[in-house]
C-alpha cells in the first residue's frame, strides 16, 4: 500500500508538471564555462545532471567540454571547446563555431535509467518516470548484474555506470545502497564538483521519497 501511495505522488507531479514530452536529454558531465540558454529565460550556467529540451541553446566557451545523452535513441555526444549548439529532440547541431561532437550509441537500458536521474530544478517525481514506455529498472540482481558488464566494458573515467547503479537503487528504493555507492565514488574522486552535485541530487530525492510515503 504504501508502495502504491508513493507512485500516486508521482503520476501527480507528473500531470502537475506538465513533464511528457518535454525534456529530451540529460547532462551527464560538463566542464569548463557553458551557459544554457532556455525559451523567455535569462542564460545560466549549465551544471552536471540538467534535463535538455528541445529548443534550448548552449554556449561553450574557451576549453569547455559537454556530454549529454538523449532519451530518444540513445545518443550521447560529447562536445568540446567553444561555440553555441542547439538542443534538438534527438540530436544538436552546432549553430556557431564549427564545432563536431564525438557520438557513440548507448544501450537502451542505460539510457531508460540515465533518463530516471533527479534533476537539479527540484523535479525529481517527474524525473522518476522518463517516458511512458519505460518500465521499472529490473530486481536488484538484475540491476546488479547488468552494472556489472557496463563497468567492464566502459572507461575508468566514464560514470555511466554509476548513474545507472544509482538510479535503479533508487527506484528500487535502496536507499542505503545509493547513500555507500555514493561515498564510494566520493572517496575515489573527492572534491570532485559534479559529485557534490549528484550528491544533493539524491539525498533531496531520498528525504521527498521518504517523505511522501508517509
Amino acid at each position: 500500500m504504501m508502495r502504491k501511495a508513493w507512485w500516486g505522488v508521482v503520476w501527480m507531479g507528473l500531470l502537475s508538471a506538465g513533464a511528457w514530452g518535454a525534456e529530451v536529454g540529460l547532462v551527464t558531465a560538463v566542464s569548463g564555462n557553458v551557459k544554457l540558454q532556455e525559451e523567455k529565460a535569462a542564460a545560466s550556467e549549465l551544471k552536471a545532471f540538467v534535463k535538455l529540451r528541445a529548443g534550448d541553446r548552449l554556449t561553450m566557451e574557451g576549453a569547455s567540454r559537454l556530454q549529454m545523452v538523449y532519451f530518444e535513441g540513445g545518443r550521447q555526444e560529447t562536445w568540446q571547446g567553444a561555440g553555441q549548439l542547439e538542443v534538438g529532440s534527438g540530436a544538436s547541431k552546432a549553430v556557431k563555431g564549427g564545432l563536431q561532437p564525438e557520438v557513440r550509441t548507448l544501450p537502451a537500458i542505460l539510457v531508460k535509467q540515465l533518463s530516471k536521474t533527479p534533476s537539479p530544478d527540484g523535479n525529481v517525481k517527474a524525473g522518476m518516470v522518463r517516458l511512458r514506455s519505460m518500465p521499472s529498472g529490473g530486481t536488484l540482481e538484475s540491476i546488479e548484474r547488468n552494472y556489472a558488464d557496463m563497468r567492464k566494458q566502459a572507461d575508468a573515467a566514464d560514470r555511466n555506470p554509476e548513474l545507472y547503479l544509482l538510479s535503479g537503487y533508487f527506484e528500487l528504493r535502496e536507499f542505503d545502497r545509493v547513500e555507500r555507492l555514493l561515498r564510494e565514488m566520493n572517496e575515489k574522486t573527492p572534491n570532485d564538483p559534479e559529485l557534490r552535485t549528484l550528491n544533493s541530487l539524491y539525498s533531496r530525492a531520498i528525504n521527498n521519497a521518504k517523505t511522501s510515503s508517509r
